[in-house]
């Protein structure tokens, strides 16, 4: 009985920090989307890029999904998901564990914990797919190649590389 509580324990506890490793890749994404859209101009540097993206990443994710909302820059169907997974975000961060107790007794329980945090997941890969794709349009609109694209993604992946870990 110990031994299979431990088990459920182990996998929802590994599950519960993916879930929150997805969260917070989407609001990065998120917050760089909204820089991108609503507030960078054309030939303001890198300098001034990265100082308005640590700003927006300083915000919470409410407050860049609010921010996005007022400006417009996304569709009424992207708005509506990103507001139904800060719910669900909000609700794994303040309410998931004193609603999820009898999960590491339960078989049942637990799997019905783990299928919501697969969809809060499943959910965020969607979305920042859809916000990349955005993006992207944006930027081609304002005269960025596709080779460009490719260009800088290559020497961001390259960079990431050799930074070192952690």
């Amino acid at each position: 009985m110990k031994l299979a509580m431990a088990e459920r324990l182990n996998k929802i506890t590994q599950r519960i920090g993916f879930t929150l490793w997805q969260l917070q890749e989407l609001e990065g994404i998120a917050a760089r989307v909204f820089v991108l859209m609503g507030q960078s101009q054309k030939g303001m540097g890198m300098a001034a890029g990265e100082g308005l993206i640590e700003k927006a990443m300083s915000k919470t994710f409410g407050s860049t999904i609010h921010q996005m909302t007022s400006a417009g820059l996304l569709s009424n169907s992207i708005e509506k998901r990103l507001v139904a997974l800060l719910q669900e975000r909000n609700w794994l961060v303040h309410k998931s564990r004193a609603g999820s107790r009898n999960a590491i007794y339960s078989d049942d329980v637990s799997a019905l914990l783990l299928r919501r945090l697969d969809s809060i997941c499943d959910e965020c890969l969607a979305l920042m797919k859809d916000l990349g794709a955005i993006a992207e349009k944006f930027v081609k609109k304002n005269g960025v190649s596709e080779g460009q694209i490719q260009e800088i993604a290559e020497r961001l992946l390259e960079q990431w590389h050799r930074a070192d870990a952690i």
